[in-house]
């Protein structure tokens, strides 16, 4: 895995600074150089706002310069980290824009991980980078109870789902394992596609072929990973409980067994697909009780 270009998008909020640890241990495992952006979009709020029908655009800039650099102060001396600023219409894509132009290989951010009325409303610059981004999103979230927020990866989680998209994750996320000497879980969860009142039967029936199901998964993985990656990985497959969905299960798992990251593949739906279909990665990504990193999957 190739990390040299890591790209710190911040609009200097305590969430994040709570992604800047991240950037910098990952940085530092990897040999690479961290570049600290901030996009300014002065128009990109509410329009609404007394103190944005009058803005003091020079003083906007005033703050900006000095928050950028303030900020390598509080970096060690021996980090080999940049700063940045980029116009655009909105952050999202600022970042994205300049992740492309800079040949930027992760992207490193704060999530706010709003509630899902108001994602629904107003959307999330995080969730957006995760959904285009063509490099690997590292997201942190903003305070949660009982979130594992320290740039320790001793445990780590790979969903898994038999798409092009997890098996280049969970490949991927074996090099990032291997890194850190990580313990790596591989988690398949068999989602509940039944209503409720047969919830029972259907669960019963699956369970009989859950042993077809692991063996399934685990060829599955395996030509994923290659042969001689047998021993360095964990499989478990389970049915879907309470609603059945997976990102609840992935949750819970990564909460249960106090994981340090949970990795995941994107498929980037947009338009109405991402709309009547939504995302798990993106749920998870919004409730996780520990850092998400994702990777977008091979364009089908």
């Amino acid at each position: 895995m190739e990390v040299q270009n890591i790209l710190f998008p911040t609009d200097f909020s305590k969430s994040a600074e709570r992604a800047l640890p991240h950037a910098l241990e990952i940085s530092r495992r990897f040999g690479g150089k961290v570049t600290i952006l901030h996009v300014r979009t002065p128009f990109g709020d509410d329009a609404g706002s007394p103190e944005f029908q009058f803005f003091d655009q020079g003083k906007y800039e005033l703050y900006v310069e000095k928050q950028l650099e303030e900020m390598p102060e509080i970096i060690d001396a021996s980090e080999r980290v940049d700063t940045a600023t980029a116009r655009n219409i909105s952050a999202a894509s600022g970042i994205l824009e300049f992740a492309d132009d800079h040949e930027i290989d992760m992207v490193v951010m704060g999530t706010h991980g709003r509630s899902a009325l108001a994602q629904f409303f107003l959307g999330s610059v995080a969730e957006k980078v995760v959904r285009h981004a063509s490099c690997p999103v590292l997201t942190v979230a903003d305070h949660r109870g009982g979130y594992r927020s320290r740039p320790v990866y001793r445990k780590i989680l790979a969903a898994f789902d038999f798409s092009r998209a997890s098996k280049d994750a969970v490949r991927r996320g074996q090099q990032f394992s291997q890194a850190y000497q990580a313990d790596l879980e591989v988690f398949y969860v068999v989602e509940q596609i039944v209503l409720p009142p047969l919830d029972k039967f259907w669960k019963a029936s699956v369970r009989s072929e859950l042993p077809e199901v692991v063996s399934s998964a685990r060829k599955a993985v395996t030509e994923a990973l290659g042969e001689d990656a047998l021993g360095s990985f964990s499989l478990n497959v389970q049915v879907g409980d309470a609603d059945g969905k997976a990102e609840g299960e992935i949750v819970e798992r990564a909460r249960a067994k106090e994981f340090d990251l949970i990795i995941m593949g994107t498929h980037g739906l947009t338009g109405l697909d991402h709309a009547l279909l939504g995302s798990t990665t993106e749920r998870v990504v919004r409730i996780a009780p520990c850092p998400v990193l994702t990777f977008h999957g091979p364009k089908d």
